[in-house]
């Protein structure tokens, strides 16, 4: 059998994606669309400081949707209570689903737990000592946390997609050794290095959370980047042979209290 990796996890993630009812919305008073947003606003300026976790809302392109809101939080409950928030306010009444999706942020443990052996073997603690399986815990927990629990990026730009692995017929990730995994997702995140500075990638685990297996979200100035790096890892065996890829979604931030420019047209400004 092909042993599982190890993963640690950091906040809970949840996706949601709205369009605007326009004929409905349009066809109230100004001092209607002002009231609704305004009360509206109020909500999201609390979800963006919450005591512990992260909010950030999009503008989004096309019509897969017209709004787009990332919380990040350490539980469910907090998650579900953010959710309520919007619903609650009169401004849900005029939007429409369209999608969401929850997951937690994940790092799997690849290259990092090499990483923590070398850290822990230069401290003079090697394999096979006693305590060295918890000393190696807490070295990957350190070096993890800033990846677990970061503050959104502040890129402008945002796309989004969920992403499984193959596992058919013929190819079958989680068929595959250990090692092999491993080999292939050290050549993956090689390509995404090379991006260092243009591009913040989040992966988050959604195994036995939503219907796809991870959400990758990534956060830049230039749109552009987004085709270059996910066309760049296709033709990466990670990806060529194994990975299946959802619908991609992409947006321009804002800060809450431009809601009411996003709805008049405004182009999103953060």
């Amino acid at each position: 059998m092909s042993g599982a990796p190890l993963t640690l996890e950091g906040w809970y993630v949840l996706h949601d994606f709205y369009a605007v009812d326009w004929p409905r919305w349009n066809a109230l008073t100004v001092d209607d669309q002002e009231a609704i947003l305004l009360e509206a606003t109020t909500v999201l300026e609390t979800q963006t400081h919450p005591p512990d976790g992260h909010t950030a809302c999009w503008s989004l392109l096309t019509q897969k949707g017209d709004l787009a809101f990332m919380h990040w939080r350490r539980h469910l409950e907090a998650l579900r209570s953010e959710e309520m928030g919007l619903s609650r306010t009169r401004l849900r009444a005029y939007l429409r689903p369209t999608y969401s999706y929850l997951s937690v942020i994940e790092l799997g443990t690849y290259e990092l737990a090499a990483h923590a052996a070398a850290m822990l073997e230069r401290k003079g603690t090697r394999p096979g000592t006693p305590g060295y399986d918890d000393a190696l815990k807490s070295e990957l927990e350190r070096l993890a946390r800033p990846r677990l629990f970061p503050q959104v990026p502040p890129g402008r730009y945002v796309c989004f997609y969920p992403m499984s692995k193959r596992r058919g017929e013929q190819v079958n990730w989680f068929d595959l050794p250990a090692d092999q995994r491993a080999e292939l997702m050290r050549g993956h995140g090689a390509i995404g290095r090379q991006y260092a500075g243009q591009v913040v990638q989040v992966i988050s685990g959604s195994v036995g959370l939503d219907d796809w297996e991870w959400g990758v979200t990534l956060f830049a100035d230039d749109p552009l980047v987004f085709k270059k790096l996910v066309y760049e890892m296709r033709f990466d065996p990670a990806s060529s042979r194994y990975a299946l890829f959802g619908p991609f979604y992409v947006g321009i931030r804002f800060a809450p209290a431009v809601l009411p420019d996003v709805m008049r047209g405004a182009v999103a400004v953060s």
